[in-house]
């Protein structure tokens, strides 16, 4: 009978954390600025893409207007 209550306790502690682990690991990234960490690495790889964005443009609007010039 006690063998029971005490398997029928660890499968309780068991359902509880599995349901509670995403949360409290969630936590625990939040305080450790990992979250932070993430938005710094998303707005450094924007800048990166806006820059290279703007060479490629720049280099291809020279390359148009060249050969539009030369045309004339």
């Amino acid at each position: 009978m006690v063998r029971r209550w005490i398997l029928s306790l660890l499968m309780l502690i068991g359902i509880v954390g599995y349901f509670t682990i995403p949360t409290v690991a969630n936590w625990i990234i939040s305080a450790g600025g990992m979250g932070a960490y993430n938005r710094n690495m998303q707005t450094a790889a924007a800048k990166t893409g806006g820059a290279a964005g703007a060479v490629a443009g720049a280099v291809s609007g020279n390359i148009a207007g060249r050969l539009v010039n030369r045309n004339k």
